[in-house]
């Protein structure tokens, strides 16, 4: 997994870095020539966003970008405390940072998506199901409700949203529930007859190997939108506002019974 160690999240970051000091030099020069706030401002929102998208940053980011010159604008024109935008940042940071380290930013899986997953899930016989990167617990709430004879298992490395889904799984005092802060790498994959993802490109081929060289024959691998370099099994298609898709991978070997 050492590719995933590599220059790239640096790269990242300096790319994100760009956009903002090339908004606030166009803020700069443009104020000299054309002194109207508005148009200004949104010169520079739409050249972050702009860059942004040259650079290839995913959507998230992109709209990150799109309103950071903004978020500057109203805090100076208001006079808003500073702490105000650093409580905001923070918020960000605690949910994003680790797209810088994994780019893989934050994805909620659409609600349209639920009742497919759990189509596949039976309701005769135990099993374990992992989310991987699973955010504030959402869908792993969802799903445990209503398959008491599964286990949900649910790791995620941004502070705020494992914190949220962990306190969310205490509260609700279910025994089929648990979320972990951890890193998908160092989770066996071995242990789960179902496998749910919803990352990004960046780290799929990897991650494929992973589910390749660990999940046992007949486990059932599942990605929302973003492809492995395989053939999938099945496509079930998402009716939500970007038309996405489910991708299931059926781990060669003897087929698991579907759901009943």
């Amino acid at each position: 997994m050492n590719k995933i160690h590599s220059a790239a999240p640096l790269l990242f970051l300096v790319k994100t870095l760009v956009c903002q000091i090339a908004a606030a030099a166009f803020v700069i020069v443009t104020w000299q020539v054309v002194p109207h706030m508005s148009l200004v401002l949104f010169g520079a929102c739409v050249l972050s966003y702009g860059m942004a998208t040259l650079f290839s940053l995913s959507r998230p980011w992109r709209i990150i970008n799109l309103f950071i010159p903004l978020a500057a604008a109203i805090t100076l024109f208001f006079e808003m405390p500073s702490w105000i935008f650093l409580v905001v940042t923070l918020s960000l940071f605690v949910v994003y940072a680790p797209a810088f380290w994994t780019r893989v930013p934050y994805y909620p899986t659409p609600r349209a998506a639920y009742s497919l997953i759990l189509a596949e899930l039976p309701t005769d016989r135990p099993f374990i199901f992992l989310d991987i990167g699973c955010g504030f617990g959402d869908l792993l709430t969802f799903l445990s409700a209503r398959r008491p004879n599964g286990s949900f298992v649910g790791i995620e490395i941004g502070i705020l949203p494992w914190l949220a889904g962990w306190m969310r799984a205490k509260i609700l005092r279910r025994k089929n529930l648990r979320i972990h802060f951890k890193n998908m790498w160092s989770e066996a994959l071995g242990h789960y007859d179902y496998v749910y993802t919803f990352l990004s490109p960046a780290p799929m081929a990897l991650l494929w190997q992973k589910a390749q060289a660990e999940m046992a024959p007949g486990t059932l691998f599942i990605t929302n939108t973003f492809q492995v370099p395989a053939v999938a099994d099945e496509e079930l298609s998402i009716r939500d506002q970007r038309c996405s898709r489910l991708f299931l991978y059926r781990m060669k070997g003897t087929p698991a019974p579907r759901a009943a």
